[in-house]
């Protein structure tokens, strides 16, 4: 089975809450009934193998490892304000390590206003971390996966690609960012969120699976690739594109904003950093469509390569790589 079917077999087994507001896949935080009030609740494992995070700098690593365990929150629409940490580390791990390590986790959670309660810790032979965290749901309604029945336009939180360039080419881990500012713009008039924990194009096929009947066209030459992106791709002789189709979260956050207001929301959405990188409308001919300069519509007809299916980074950054190119293909009318 691959990920998607491990995950609605588990689901199938437990009964669901009637707290609970969100259906299985439908967006990135559980959203629960507390009393009066709305929670968002998310938990994350991460490890150097499944995840591509690397370790020879602690404080990155930990600072990385907050980013990507709050991201859910806030492509929810929900304000951090707890969290619990599991962390598995080698027996003969140096104090150092474990100290720069906090430092990182604890300068991000700073900054998000939210705080450490807790956790555990176990031994193993490679690190591995699990963060909970939770919070309060501060946007007018829970932010999900679904795409209203609307037209309306696809925002991204920041620059793509530099993850899984990174991945691809075997370079350290770059450090990530908690981008507040949009998620605050958000809270107050995003329609759908979800954050790009496996690349850009696993979020958008997992907005495809939540919203049928909605067509989601991104515009390649409207992608905001991080510096270094395309010489890394070209060095081993990879369309840039390539580095969309990785799995190597970039933890940047895709939000769908209403479409047609005038300008007024567009000029918040850059000063808040975000870029607009399409639009998504009902259509009968639904899916996700990747526009080429030309404007020729490329279909993407399945679901981007998993890291976790893969035999190793390797494998996993040519399956990237095999299905940029099998996607491009469609602009020279192949």
């Amino acid at each position: 089975m691959n990920e998607y079917e491990t995950i609605a077999a588990i689901a199938s087994r437990f009964r669901r809450s009637p707290e609970q507001l969100n259906a299985p896949f439908e967006s990135d935080a559980e959203f629960i009934r507390v009393g009066g009030a709305v929670w968002g609740l998310t938990v994350d494992e991460f490890s150097e193998k499944e995840d591509l995070f690397t370790s020879a700098d602690p404080d990155l690593l930990g600072a990385n490892l907050a980013v990507a365990t709050l991201s859910d929150l806030l492509a929810a629409g929900v304000e951090p304000r707890f969290m619990l940490h599991s962390i598995s580390l080698p027996a003969d791990v140096s104090a150092d390590f474990v100290s720069a390590l906090c430092g990182g986790l604890s300068r991000i959670l700073d900054s998000a206003g939210c705080a450490l309660c807790g956790g555990d810790l176990g031994t193993a032979g490679e690190w591995r971390y699990a963060g909970f965290a939770m919070g309060p749901l501060a946007a007018r309604t829970p932010l999900k996966r679904v795409l209203p029945a609307v037209e309306q336009d696809l925002w991204i939180s920041g620059a793509l690609g530099h993850m899984n360039a990174a991945a691809l080419t075997g370079a350290p881990t770059p450090a990530l960012e908690l981008r507040v500012n949009a998620a605050a713009l958000a809270r107050e008039a995003a329609v759908a969120g979800t954050d790009t924990s496996g690349g850009l194009a696993d979020a958008l096929w997992m907005m495809r699976r939540a919203s049928p009947g909605m067509r989601l066209e991104v515009e390649l030459p409207a992608i905001p690739y991080s510096e270094g992106v395309k010489q890394a791709c070209a060095a081993i002789g990879a369309p840039p594109e390539s580095a969309l189709f990785g799995g190597a979260g970039e933890y940047e956050l895709l939000f769908s904003f209403p479409a047609g207001d005038g300008g007024t929301l567009a000029a918040k959405c850059a000063r808040a950093g975000l870029t607009r990188i399409g639009r998504a409308f009902p259509s009968n001919e639904a899916g996700v469509f990747f526009a080429a300069a030309d404007a020729r519509a490329l279909p993407m007809t399945c679901p981007p390569p998993c890291p976790r299916e893969a035999r190793d980074a390797g494998q996993h950054a040519l399956a990237a790589v095999a299905e940029a190119k099998r996607l491009l293909a469609g602009r020279e009318g192949k």
